[in-house]
């Protein structure tokens, strides 16, 4: 409890400025009532006139002001709507001789807090009034503030503060409707940023959002003040510009402001890279509102997105006809899962020096009923951006189990199921591969989960990894050396194999860097304690070079296509059916276009024991084709 002694000197320190406005005829009296002490200590500034008060508030904020409606320049409700219009930060009482409630009324709409009669003033009714008026004046300021936050918050994004896609629409309308009568055209931009995704997962979403912001700094930058720009969720902008003149000025436009954002950034310490893919639409021509513009603004940047990103393009009509295929992909995938249209194949896995089959790759097949084969190429991103893939995954790792663990002669070959990361997002991923292998009946290290290198670099993937990895399921990382290839990266990977990509793989038989590049992975990867495997070996020279360097496990056309489930059985179960490689010339032979029989052939375990490794040469004229003859 605080004594009196405190309390008085609390209300010593309290202090309240008071600006008074009148004549000289109630200066004193004013004076002396207000610096009666009554637990504030008011410290007056006294004017004539409310221009000398509105000079003051100028210099110096006051906590209230006193007005006299009588001051000599005129009637004073005049002079309170001046002083009120130019103070609205601060709470008014007026005093008057007149007393009735028409001229109170008047004092109240014209922004006074409370008015107060000379003749009846006392110190204490004044003391308390003025109180009075500044707490209501607080409560109003407080609630204004929070009526305005909660408009901002409303037609505004809280993390980049710029406009959302409500205010942006209703601002477009407006403009679209000028333009008209104008007959004026203004160009909508649609920016979709290239490589966020990684940002988030490689140094997290603390960065990402320093990132957004810094965007949205330089779309500001970019964009004039009477044009429009938004963002719209996620990684997504929008910009609109007015008066356009020809179709190439937003196109330059747009890549002026996509070079700006291809700029590095440089947050927290880290420096990050991305991009943008840009898509235009211009009115009236590309749309007669503003969801019909902004859609084929959002079309042309999906044909960017899908044809190679990090640029700017103007819509057309025959983009329509993609978005029209893209939706009947869409709805047929879906259709596709549920009706048993996609089928798997399995890409065998060899090792060299032990001369078989130690697993398959999982490859996913959509035989369309109109459209026939149609690739993954064309259907696995439409899965992603449709939000299906997390279903399509699950059905291809349960229907790769199910079917490895029919294998009658490969009962220890591991079986391989690319993993997108959508799947990885879910929830309960492990659970679910677990759920899946129990059900299944498989043994748990026959399933080899596949990501891709950028994948695995996001901190959730390497928590799920490393989750699988303790329950006993293997990892492989797909591609290695086309993605963020790092020492640091290599650390933090707790994985079982990488497979090299095809790149690394056709120019080490032919270049000598990478032929060094490749001899690095091998030993990296060997002192890490993980398998390696090449993907893509084509060619005997290929392979030659592979097993030189010590890397027995590939995958490639080489070897087999991928084939259906049951071929796999007939493969394992009979070692010279599959495994013969076309004994043409080495540096000329490429996969045969169609299944054919090929009249000279050597088995893979007559190749293997020749031994191509240790820098041995083989001359195939004097060691393969004697082995035909056999």
């Amino acid at each position: 409890m605080a004594t009196d002694e405190e309390s008085d000197l609390a209300r010593e320190d309290t202090r309240s400025l008071i600006l008074v406005v009148e004549d000289d005829l109630t200066a004193n009296r004013l004076d002396e009532m207000l610096r009666r002490p009554d637990g504030t200590r008011w410290e007056i500034t006294r004017v004539l006139r409310v221009e000398e008060a509105l000079l003051k508030l100028q210099e110096k904020l006051c906590d209230a002001m006193l007005i006299d409606l009588s001051v000599h320049e005129g009637y004073g409700l005049d002079s309170l709507l001046r002083a009120s219009a130019a103070t609205r930060a601060v709470p008014v009482v007026v005093l008057t001789y007149q007393r009735d409630v028409a001229t109170a009324l008047k004092a109240a709409r014209a922004g006074a807090q409370d008015y107060l009669t000379k003749g009846e003033v006392t110190p204490d009714l004044l003391s308390r009034t003025l109180h009075h008026a500044m707490e209501r004046h607080r409560i109003l300021q407080d609630l204004t503030d929070a009526q305005q936050r909660q408009r901002f918050l409303a037609t505004h994004d809280s993390l980049t503060e710029l406009p959302n896609r409500y205010w942006f629409m209703e601002q477009l309308r407006m403009q679209m409707s000028a333009a008209d009568r104008q007959g004026r055209q203004l160009a909508v931009m649609f920016f979709d940023l290239d490589g966020f995704k990684a940002v988030n997962d490689n140094f997290g979403h603390a960065v990402g959002d320093e990132l957004l912001i810094d965007v949205a700094r330089r779309l500001r930058k970019c964009i004039r003040k009477c044009d429009l720009v938004a963002r719209i969720g996620g990684d997504e902008f929008l910009a609109a510009i007015q008066d356009v003149k020809s179709e190439e000025a937003p196109m330059q436009v747009a890549d002026q402001i996509r070079r700006e954002l291809e700029k590095p950034y440089h947050i927290e310490g880290n420096e990050c890279w991305i991009s943008a893919s840009v898509g235009i639409a211009i009115f009236p021509q590309h749309g007669a509102n503003p969801d019909q513009l902004i859609q084929s603004a959002d079309t042309a940047m999906y044909e960017v997105k899908s044809s190679g990103k990090n640029r700017v393009s103007l819509f057309n009509s025959e983009m329509n006809d993609k978005v029209v295929e893209r939706f009947d992909l869409v709805n047929g995938l879906r259709e596709a899962i549920r009706s048993g249209q996609l089928t798997l194949m399995y890409q065998p896995q060899v090792d060299a020096a032990l001369e078989e089959i130690v697993g398959v790759e999982t490859l996913v097949r959509w035989h369309h009923p109109s459209r026939g084969l149609v690739s993954p190429g064309e259907f696995i991103e439409v899965a992603e951006e449709a939000g299906v893939m997390v279903q399509l995954g699950e059905w291809v790792l349960r229907t790769a189990c199910e079917d490895a663990s029919r294998w009658r002669n490969l009962r220890d070959a591991r079986v391989a199921v690319n993993i997108s990361g959508r799947q990885l997002d879910a929830p309960n991923f492990s659970e679910r591969v677990m759920r899946i292998l129990e059900e299944t009946g498989l043994p748990v290290s026959r399933l080899e989960i596949e990501l891709t290198e950028s994948l695995a670099a996001s901190d959730s993937a390497l928590r799920v990894v490393a989750d699988l990895r303790s329950r006993g399921v293997r990892v492989a990382i797909d591609d290695f050396g086309t993605g963020y290839s790092s020492m640091t990266l290599l650390k933090r990977l707790n994985v079982d194999v990488l497979k090299v990509d095809q790149s690394f793989v056709r120019g080490a038989a032919q270049t000598d860097p990478d032929r060094v590049i490749l001899e690095a992975m091998i030993h990296i990867a060997r002192g890490l304690g993980m398998d390696i495997l090449a993907e893509g070996v084509e060619t005997l020279d290929e392979m030659r070079a592979l097993l030189e360097r010590g890397c027995t496990q590939m995958q490639g056309y080489l070897f087999a296509k991928p084939v259906e489930r049951m071929r796999i059985d007939q493969y394992a179960a009979d070692p010279e059916a599959g495994w013969r490689i076309p004994l043409v010339d080495p540096d000329s032979w490429r996969p045969p276009a169609r299944e054919e029989p090929v009249k000279r052939e050597a088995t893979f375990r007559q190749i293997g024991r020749l031994g191509f490794r240790s820098g041995a040469t083989v001359d195939p004229d004097e060691h393969l084709y004697p082995a035909l003859k056999e």
